[in-house]
């Protein structure tokens, strides 16, 4: 694996390490970090083989390092990393050093859910397959309409993304459906997924009934809309006691 110093003389109360760096998500937050007076990347990972080994971005240079060191001087480890399994050994060593950790990688599973909550027994360990801040209110709303509407409509969540996107239905409409079995555990829920172009992000959840449809949408246009609540949640679990944490709890709902 790799890793990078980053070599800045910024001062911060949040020293955070952040894994998929080199990754759309990752240079997103590099750049809000950048803005931000409070949060500041000691270290920025990737694989060793990746292409942007050696390169700069920003004031990181990637350069080749264990995991363990990666983590040792991070007060929060940010992790957007896609094999559950590599997440999973990122965890393991973030709860050895009593780090802070938040998760963003899609294609969890229950299986590696049910490990990363094992974890959170001894660090504050936020996961969220999506952070923006709007798609969570849309989880809210969407279960709090399960609520109201009970049975007797067809329920839809329909998701468009960028072609490059792998997984299918996306993590976020996953959750949705989590969010509205908390309601009914019996909800038959349809996925539909559509991958084309740039998309950075759509979801459309659809209560059908007969004689009328009730849509909530929520529109990403860039990637800004993620690390706004990757920042909100940075300074969230830098102040809370081991535990498992969603963004509902970042915003209060």
């Amino acid at each position: 694996m790799a890793s990078s110093q980053v070599k800045s003389t910024k001062t911060s109360t949040i020293s955070i390490g952040l894994c998929g760096a080199a990754g759309r998500m990752g240079r997103e937050i590099f750049r809000s970090v950048a803005l931000s007076s409070d949060i500041h990347i000691v270290k920025a990972y990737e694989t060793e083989e990746h292409r942007f080994l050696g390169a700069k971005l920003g004031d990181a240079v990637f350069e080749a390092d264990t995991v363990d060191s990666f983590l040792e001087d991070c007060q929060v480890f940010v992790d957007f990393s896609a094999p559950p399994q590599r997440v999973l050994d990122h965890l393991k060593i973030a709860a050895e050093r009593k780090v802070g950790a938040i998760v963003g990688s899609t294609g969890i599973d229950d299986k590696t859910r049910d490990a990363m909550q094992k974890f959170a027994q001894k660090i504050p360990l936020l996961y969220a397959a999506n952070m923006s801040l709007g798609v969570n209110v849309l989880m809210a709303l969407a279960q709090k309409t399960q609520e109201i509407l009970g049975g007797g409509f067809d329920v839809d969540i329909i998701e468009t993304h960028h072609r490059g996107k792998q997984d299918a239905p996306s993590g976020t409409s996953l959750m949705i459906e989590q969010q509205l079995r908390l309601v009914d555990k019996e909800v038959e829920v349809r996925h539909h997924s559509v991958r084309a172009g740039d998309v950075v992000g759509e979801h459309t959840v659809q209560f059908t009934g007969i004689g009328e449809r009730l849509e909530l949408i929520h529109r990403a246009t860039s990637r800004e809309a993620f690390t706004k609540g990757t920042m909100a949640a940075i300074r969230f679990i830098a102040r809370q006691q081991p535990g498992f944490y969603d963004m509902r709890r970042v915003l209060g709902i």
